[in-house]
């Protein structure tokens, strides 16, 4: 199995669903960041701005100013380093950090070209989701099945062009169906039954983890109790091959990772 990268979630925001202001000091994120690498993330994927429904843009300064003391610790570490941002400023600084894939919530709608040229120049990857509308709008008026499948796949046809267009090329092009961004439960269904099926076609990125779409067909209101509806999932993604698996319970999918591979 080549696939199933794990990406360990480390949120430096007071705010996000499942951990939000647990990590905002930087000791308490470095610690997060060692916890996550013992537990066998091949990723950290580290984000500065909740994008959960409802949540409220950050401001460009306040969002670096949690990133950058984390950064720079993380520039004298031997891991790969993802950075959760859509905003071309971040991502032009971010070029002189240990940081090698951009994970791009809204899919390239707000970099420019030359910014992206430049990623790509640098051998780096980019990795864009699809979301309806923002995070404070997106389920005021969620995609039912039909619309969601035909906005992910035409999302998914215009990135590629557009990332090939600029020096990107296809194995550092990731792309993410963006569950729980403004579709309904059963879209999001959907969009993961679909991305089983394709996910030996393209590198896809999932990230379910503990998501309100399971609580709510399953009815589990605490976040930290959805972990094991979360995990047959993803295990189901580790199956399909699919490129990479954001998670906050790196260990448990480490483990079935583990035990797919002896099979």
């Amino acid at each position: 199995m080549n696939n199933g990268l794990i990406m360990g979630i480390v949120n430096v925001t007071p705010d996000s669903f499942s951990d939000g202001g647990l990590f905002l000091s930087k000791d308490a994120a470095l610690k997060q960041v060692h916890q996550l690498m013992s537990d066998g993330a091949d990723i950290l994927d580290i984000g500065a701005e909740s994008s959960r429904p409802g949540a409220p843009a950050v401001p460009l300064e306040e969002e670096w100013n949690r990133l950058l003391p984390l950064l720079k610790e993380l520039d004298k570490e031997s891991v790969t380093i993802s950075v959760d941002t859509y905003k071309p400023e971040i991502m032009r600084r971010l070029k002189d950090h240990n940081v090698t894939i951009i994970n791009d919530i809204k899919g390239g709608a707000q970099i420019p070209d030359e910014i992206l040229k430049d990623w790509a120049n640098l051998s780096r990857t980019y990795l864009g989701m699809h979301m309806h509308l923002e995070p404070e709008t997106m389920q005021q008026r969620p995609l039912d099945v039909r619309e969601a499948s035909a906005a992910v796949s035409f999302y998914y046809d215009k990135t590629r062009e557009r990332l090939q267009n600029l020096g990107f090329p296809r194995e550092k092009i990731w792309l993410d169906p963006g569950i729980g961004f403004g579709k309904t439960d059963a879209a999001n269904l959907y969009l993961i039954r679909e991305a089983i099926e394709d996910a030996g076609r393209t590198p896809l990125v999932m990230g379910i983890s503990r998501k309100s779409f399971i609580g709510r067909i399953l009815d589990i209101e605490r976040a930290e109790d959805r972990d094991g509806p979360s995990k047959m999932l993803e295990l189901s993604f580790l199956y399909a091959g699919v490129k990479a698996i954001r998670t906050h319970n790196v260990k448990h999918l480490k483990r079935l990772r583990d035990l797919t591979r002896a099979t």
